[in-house]
């Protein structure tokens, strides 16, 4: 037996249906959009969405799709989905709080290179708050910009770029997730981007980078991608605290010809025991690297950085400010070049 929520204006109701009996809520409703893929949720403007979601068998358990807006996500369990757990795409004031996101992204689908258990894609002013997200297979929250470029699993195929503005990403207990980056903030199509979104006060902990053969990634990553002139500004990662990852706590990279990341404060975030999978040994508090974009205007202030080989690691950065750092058993506090 299966319990699948299906939500009509505010109102929650549950049905229980016989697993391998007909898509129980009707085959338009468990589509999410034009790529065909399925949804155990698919949300409408104005819902309340709460309560377990078993995503069993489906490609996505929640997906709030292109124009919808106005969507609470508080208090439910989602586990189970073949990719997202959480998907929400081309919306605006969405609220997912509050949420259990665990055992998803273990199927993905052909072609998903990002299959984070909470995606935002093209949104502007959504909150995530307050969620655990725990035991997926690819990592924990993703901000996306939308467009040709998607590496996530689309319910829609957006043909032209849209950017993520406003959006909040705070509070979160992220852990123990597999394969993926703990937090990413990266824009993947010119003419889109991301911009003046927070990420905060979440916490971030791997128990065990090289747990049964599963690399836990951890870390907090803003990222250009590799798809020519993305534009990631004026972005504000303050007060995490992240732990034990293969990857540096935080890492800034134009990974793209043309990407642009600018404007980007690190402030107050709390890192130690990171960057366990380096290949060189040399464990990493911040990295801020350029393969070859350009990264400029950074500031770090008010990190505290312990248990590593450097705290601070910059190549090729410009106008990078750092005050008042804080370091325990770092052998480099700062490297920059060339």
């Amino acid at each position: 037996m299966k319990k699948i929520i299906t939500v009509i204006g505010a109102v929650v109701v549950l049905s229980t249906v016989i697993a391998l009996v007909a898509l129980p809520l009707g085959a338009s409703a468990a589509t999410a959009g034009s790529t065909g893929l399925t949804a155990a949720v698919v949300a409408t403007s104005g819902q309340i969405i709460s309560g377990t979601i078993d995503a069993t068998g489906y490609d996505l358990g929640i997906y709030i799709g292109p124009g919808v807006h106005n969507v609470m996500v508080i208090g439910a369990t989602v586990s189970g989905a073949n990719d997202e757990g959480i998907l929400v795409q081309d919306a605006w004031n969405i609220v997912i709080k509050n949420n259990t996101v665990s055992n998803n992204a273990g199927n993905a689908t052909a072609g998903i290179s990002e299959n984070k258990p909470i995606t935002l894609a093209g949104t502007t002013n959504c909150l995530v708050k307050n969620n655990t997200v725990e035991y997926n297979m690819d990592g924990g929250i993703a901000l996306f910009d939308d467009g040709p470029n998607h590496p996530f699993a689309p319910g829609t195929v957006a043909t032209a770029p849209i950017a993520s503005t406003g959006n909040v990403i705070t509070g979160n207990l992220i852990e123990d997730n597999a394969f993926g980056c703990a937090i990413v903030v990266s824009a993947k199509n010119p003419g889109g981007g991301v911009s003046n979104n927070v990420v905060s006060w979440n916490t971030v902990e791997v128990t065990n980078p090289f747990l049964g053969g599963m690399p836990r990634v951890g870390g907090i990553v803003v990222a250009g991608g590799a798809f020519g002139p993305v534009q990631v500004m004026n972005n504000v990662i303050l007060n995490n605290v992240v732990t034990g990852g293969l990857i540096p706590g935080i890492s800034v990279h134009a990974f793209g010809p043309g990407a642009t990341i600018s404007g980007t404060q690190l402030i107050g975030n709390v890192l130690s025991n990171n960057g366990a999978g380096e290949l060189s040994g040399n464990t990493t508090g911040i990295e801020i690297g350029i393969v070859p974009g350009v990264i400029t205007n950074t500031q770090i202030l008010s990190d505290t950085i312990s248990n590593d080989a450097y705290g601070v690691w910059a190549w090729n950065a410009t106008s990078t400010h750092i005050a008042h750092l804080q370091t325990t058993a770092v052998t480099t506090p700062v490297f920059t070049g060339p």
